[in-house]
């Protein structure tokens, strides 16, 4: 939300204190927020470039993208074995 409202993640911290919420509180599914003015210096191009591309960055899997994986992620591979680093 910072990103798409601000265009970079300092937005973040105006976006909590707009909402009396912690960077690190989880949001609820439709919950709305208040978005604060932009803060100062804020990427204006990057709000515009979201908007004008669909760009909604995601911040948990969906229900969708985990059926796609049914086994697990990176947590459930073995390294060298179905997990190569290079």
């Amino acid at each position: 939300m910072a990103l798409q409202s601000g265009g970079h993640v300092e937005t973040v911290l105006a976006l909590a204190e707009a909402n009396g919420l912690s960077v690190t509180d989880r949001l609820a599914d439709g919950q709305e927020l208040t978005v604060p003015e932009p803060i100062e210096d804020g990427e204006a191009r990057t709000v515009r470039l979201y908007r004008a591309h669909g760009v909604e960055p995601a911040t948990e899997a969906s229900a969708d993208d985990m059926s796609a994986c049914p086994y697990g992620g990176i947590g459930f591979m073995g390294i060298e074995i179905d997990f190569e680093v290079s």
